[in-house]
Formats: C-alpha cells, structure tokens, sequence
C-alpha cells in the first residue's frame, strides 16, 4: 500500500468545501434541537425530536463530511476523479442539504409533504452522487494507482452499503408520508448505515491516512485483504437473519458476535498503531481518532448488555458510542488535517508568478501562511475537549440522567460554535492571503 497522495490530482477548493461546512451548521442545529427538546430526546427512540436529532447526525454531520471526503480521497489516493466535478459537488449538496433539511422538519412536525419533499430530493442527490462514482471508479479502473487498490474494496463496499441505506430510508420515507407505522426495515437500515456505509469508509480511510498523517506503521496484509471483504457478508446475512421469521435467535446473536469480532479486531489494531506512531506528541487530528476509537472498544460490552442485560437504555448507548463516539469524533478530526491542507494548497497554487520577476516567489513564501496557521492546535484542542464532554453527556442522557440531558444541548452547541469559528477563521487567512497576493501580482 501506497504511502504518498498525488496532491495534483485534489480537486477544486469549491468541491468538497459545502459539504465540510455543513458539518458545524448541522450541529449547531442539533444543539438547539437538543436544547428545545430537553432530556426527554435522549430516552426515547421514536419521538419526533430523537429522529429528528438522529438524522441532524447521521445525514446532516456524518453524511455530508462523509461524502465530500470520498470525492477528495479518490482523487488523491487512487487517481479516480467523479467528472465533472464541480456540477456533480455543487448540485448533491444542494439536493442533500435541503432535503436533509425537509426531512428533518418531517420528523419534527410529522409533516407528509416534508417527507415527500425529502424522498424526491435526497434520492436525486444521491442517483447522481452514486452513479457518478460507480462511472468514475469503472471508467479510471485501469489507471488506478497500484498501492491505492486494497482501499477501494472499503470504499466500494461503502458505497453499496449507502445505496442500501438509502432505498431502505426512502421505502420507510415514503410509508411515514403514507400514514404507516415504523417500519420493521428500521435495524437493517441503522445497521447499514453505521456499520456498512459509515464504518466501511472509516476503516478504508484509515488504511491510507493513519500512516500518511499520524505516522503510524501500515496495517497488517491481511486484515487490509480480507476484512473489508467478510464485513459486507456477515451484514448481508444478517440482514437476510432480520428479515426471516421462525429462525433460532441464537443464529442472529451468532452473526452480530462475529460482526462485533470483526471490528474490534480493527480498532485495536488501529489504536496499536496510534499509540506507537513515529509523531509521539498527539496532534488534534490523533486526539479525536484515539477517542472514536476509543468509543467503537466500548460498544463490544455495550452490546453484550444490550443482549444479555435486558436493558433498553443500551441500544440507545450503543448509537451513541457509534454515532457521537465513533464517527463523529473522526469526522471532525479529520477537518482539523484536511482543511488547513486544502486551504494551504489552493493558497500555493494561486501564486501567480511572472516569468521575468522569478525574486516574487521570495516574496509570497514570507506571506504564504504555513499550514499549521489556519487552525492552531490549541483552539482545535479546546473543540476537542468540548467534543468528548459531549460524548459523555449524551451517554449518560441515553441512561436516564436528566441534568445531562438539560446539559447534552447547550455543550453540543457550544462544541459546534467552536468547530464553525475554527474553520470560519481558516477561510478568512485563505481569503485574506488570497487579497495580498494579488494585490502584489498587480503593484508590480
């Protein structure tokens, strides 16, 4: 497996930027949802609000990080690139985002016409999101790069398991607007998303970032092999399980024992390779990454109390370790190394340099900002420490806890507002690098 990304390849800025923005706009709009719904959104899981919550997550933080990262990986790490870019970028996120929306506000006020609007524009965001990559990865397969293939079996995995995820949403969608009760597709669906579609893109990524940007060792072959590979099946019959009647429970306990074996064996060897990375001071980047990690290690027990302990707070805890715990910690440490890079790269390759004046490239390098500038450590640090005391506050909601559930809202809020001022103040230094650079293009 490759260690090197061919950043000549990273599409424009316009690209994957919306959907990383969505990401704090979404969570402040799940703080404040949390904040106006109180405790009582954490303790049960078909309220209005708690779906509403669920989706502001799952779609509106976790979905739109997880769709504008795979248009930039591809590109960099395996040399395939979604044509043409921009319109395909600009018109999901559109699509996504207000039907994200539409759908949320269909839960909140179980509202047919929300629910109709979400189906017709998420399914259209995501026909062209996946049938644009299904040509993108058939058309550039011969010129994939070599040490980049054993990453696209996550990845394409990932993308199966989101087309599943989402005719299982849709079908259920469209029931809701119908006047039907919660669907029995509802596990597949959860299960599916989290664990097919999200857990497969993290752990494809994690293949190529851990040791590009944490500096760790590479991931054993065989687990790179065939992991990827047994995880899709062992969902595919569990499905197959969850849709059959009469069936030993215990074929089903079987299966869920050995998903859970699988992805325990990932995060530990993950977190191995964190703890004995070559960079021994941890950045934010790795903070978040040991605790999603961290989190995923929690949700083996977690599930043997689901199943063995007869206590329906678990299943709730469980989605939180995944959702909040897991992916959501990564997401967002993920923006903390991917947008000072991006916005480092586009700033070098605006400079615009005339070929009788070689002495301005002197010039820009002492304005050029260095890539750690845009987001320092410290207030990346501060986000992080909000971030795990809002993981922490929404476990401990999910078990009945009132003061944390009046206290999960206003710390999401705030871990949100510090996300988006983090970013915000990375974009102005783009913006304003931008301004001097060209202002001395023109003076001389």
């Amino acid at each position: 497996m490759q260690r090197a990304l061919d950043f000549d390849k990273t599409p424009a800025l316009s690209v994957p930027l919306p959907f990383f923005l969505n990401v704090p706009a979404f969570g402040i709009l799940a703080g404040l949802l949390a904040i106006w719904a109180g405790p009582a959104v954490f303790t049960s899981r078909w309220s209005p609000a708690a779906l509403a919550l669920t989706h502001l997550w799952t779609l509106g933080i976790l979905g739109s990080a997880m769709l504008g990262a795979l248009l930039q990986i591809l590109a960099v790490a395996c040399n395939v690139a979604v044509r043409p870019p921009q319109a395909v970028a600009g018109s999901v996120w559109v699509l996504f985002t207000t039907g994200t929306a539409c759908l949320v506000a269909g839960f909140l006020w179980w509202a047919p016409w929300a629910w109709i609007s979400a189906v017709i524009l998420l399914g259209v965001a995501f026909s062209v999101y996946l049938s644009t990559m299904a040509w993108a990865l058939w058309q550039d397969r011969g010129q994939v790069y070599k040490g980049a293939r054993e990453i696209l079996v996550p990845i394409r995995g990932a993308l199966v398991a989101l087309a599943i995820t989402v005719l299982i949403g849709m079908a259920m969608a469209g029931g809701l607007a119908a006047g039907q009760g919660p669907s029995a597709w509802v596990g597949s669906h959860l299960v599916w998303g989290l664990l097919g579609w999200g857990g497969l893109l993290l752990m494809g990524m994690s293949f190529q970032l851990l040791p590009i940007f944490q500096l760790t060792e590479l991931y054993p072959k065989p687990l790179v092999r065939w992991l990827p590979l047994l995880i899709p099946g062992l969902l595919a019959a569990w499905t197959a399980l969850d849709a059959s009647t009469g069936l030993p429970s215990l074929m089903r306990e079987t299966l869920e024992l050995l998903l859970a074996g699988a992805w325990t064996i990932w995060v530990a060897v993950s977190l191995q390779r964190l703890w004995t990375r070559k960079r021994p001071t941890p950045e934010p980047t790795s903070l978040f990454w040991i605790t999603g990690l961290v989190c995923l290690l929690l949700c083996a027990p977690v599930w043997i109390w689901m199943r063995h302990g007869q206590a329906p707070e678990a299943a709730r805890v469980l989605v939180v370790l995944i959702v909040v715990g897991g992916l959501g910690s990564v997401v967002q440490g993920m923006l903390y190394k991917i947008m000072p890079f991006l916005l480092w790269k586009h700033a070098q390759d605006a400079r615009v340099i005339p070929s009788h004046n070689p002495a301005l490239a002197r010039v820009y390098l002492k304005i050029l900002p260095k890539m750690a500038s845009y987001i320092p450590a410290n207030p990346a640090r501060w986000q992080w420490g909000l971030h795990v005391l809002v993981i922490i506050s929404y476990v401990l909601a999910t078990t009945g806890l009132v003061w944390a559930g009046y206290a999960a809202g206003p710390l999401m809020l705030a871990a949100s507002l510090m996300l988006a001022i983090n970013m915000g103040r990375a974009l102005h230094l783009y913006w304003r690098t931008g301004q001097a650079m060209r202002a001395m293009a023109q003076a001389r």
